[in-house]
């Protein structure tokens, strides 16, 4: 019997060994599961939504960040959010943006409605880039932009907005907040 034990302790050791490193495995693995798992928030991970519609290719939707802010409320309920945006139109056909709509917006605005995108065009509106077509952000009034909020916008979330397009159709995109480049000022309760 003594002989027996003393057999099956390094088999024993050998089995503590590597029960010890799956499970540190296991628990290295656990860490980066979903959505920031670590503080259970939602967060954007890319600079703007992207999406297609026929031949439509939307690229790089995003809310427009209008520094100062205190928290992380971008926009307050009742306010509007412009929003920044490049269309490619990949057909022959040209096609224009002729709606805009959120369920966390009283209603979508598109204020250069009448602006065409020719096929084989680039249009971008409140960003930089090569382009065929650009529409000016002057005072906040562009493209399009999100009226009479029905809840405040936040930094690093989405927000679900449909982009309709005269011949390509509806697309639906959860669109992020924009990522400031300037340091937030504390909150009111903050300071």
């Amino acid at each position: 019997m003594n002989e027996h034990s003393s057999r099956s302790t390094p088999i024993r050791r050998a089995a503590t060994h590597v029960a010890t490193a799956v499970a540190l495995v296991l628990l290295v693995v656990g860490c980066g599961a979903g959505q920031e798992a670590a503080t259970s928030t939602q967060v954007t991970h890319a600079a703007g939504a992207v999406g297609q519609v026929g031949p439509i290719s939307v690229l790089d939707v995003e809310f427009r960040f209008a520094p100062p802010i205190a928290g992380d409320e971008v926009y307050g309920v009742g306010d509007t959010a412009p929003m920044s945006v490049t269309i490619v139109n990949n057909g022959a056909i040209a096609d224009r943006l002729v709606r805009l709509s959120s369920p966390v917006a009283a209603a979508g605005v598109v204020v250069a409605d009448g602006v065409v995108i020719p096929g084989g065009a680039t249009l971008t509106a409140g960003q930089t880039g090569v382009s065929s077509i650009e529409v000016p952000y002057e005072d906040d009034a562009g493209l399009m932009a999100l009226t009479g909020l029905r809840e405040p916008l936040r930094s690093g979330l989405t927000y679900p907005v449909v982009l309709g397009f005269e011949r390509a159709g509806d697309l639906v995109l959860d669109v992020p907040v924009a990522t400031p480049d300037v340091p937030r000022e504390p909150a009111a309760d903050d300071r």
